[in-house]
């Protein structure tokens, strides 16, 4: 399953992220890692969109903001970093890249600011293609069952 959605979060939203900006970070693969808490009400609100429709997205594991710089990209690969993960969302908080397109099994995700989109992600091989200009920013969330 590939469910997008267009227009799940707001600029104002968007921008009461921008606090998480100059949280503490690490550094993962090429990407920049700022831990959000998922019960932050932005991460509640993406959960929310999808929750009624799928079970496996009943609950926030933990989510993160995702910064891609130019240049960096993100090889296929499933997220398997925790046994209990059900399911994958992933909100583009930005759209004046140039590339930074999500491919989730052959479909291409092109970043639109406010998009979400929700798999499986322990299922479905995705990547991130190379981020030829700009920094491509992402709120993505690990969702379990309760």
């Amino acid at each position: 399953m590939i469910y997008i959605k267009d227009n799940v979060l707001s600029d104002d939203d968007i921008k009461k992220l921008e606090l998480f900006y100059t949280y503490p970070n690490h550094q993962y693969d090429q990407s920049i890692v700022v831990p959000i808490p998922s019960n932050y009400e932005i991460v509640q609100k993406v959960k929310n969109e999808i929750n009624n429709n799928f079970e496996q997205f009943n609950k926030v594991d933990w989510s993160q903001i995702i910064s891609y710089p130019t240049g960096s990209s993100k090889s296929f690969h499933i997220d398997d970093v925790s046994e209990g993960t059900t399911g994958t969302s992933v909100t583009f908080l930005n759209d004046d890249i140039v590339g930074g397109e999500a491919i989730v099994e052959g479909v291409s995700i092109t970043p639109l600011k406010g998009r979400t989109y929700f798999i499986d992600g322990k299922m479905y091989k995705h990547s991130v293609l190379n981020v030829i200009k700009g920094t491509r920013l992402t709120l993505t969330s690990w969702y379990k069952r309760d």
